[in-house]
């Protein structure tokens, strides 16, 4: 049982749930086609299991670009 576990999945949790690779889910982050969070400056790209599983089901993504260079990706909220 892990302590203070963090609510992110890594790019290796990703792959295993898509069974793809990392080399995959690093393009499919580059090209904006699957929710994650990439804070400025950071090479490292989070992702939210809810973001995933509305991804998975469907959902439309959007891109905000943040101050910096960060970059948030996530279903779109119906409005």
């Amino acid at each position: 049982m892990q302590h203070g576990r963090s609510p992110y999945l890594l790019v290796e949790d990703v792959a295993d749930r898509l069974h793809v690779s990392p080399r995959t889910v690093h393009e499919l982050t580059r090209t904006a086609a699957i929710p994650h969070r990439r804070l400025p400056g950071a090479r490292r790209c989070l992702f939210r299991e809810d973001e995933l599983s509305a991804w998975e089901d469907g959902a439309t993504l959007e891109v905000i670009d943040q101050p910096r260079g960060g970059r948030i990706v996530r279903p779109k909220v119906a409005a």
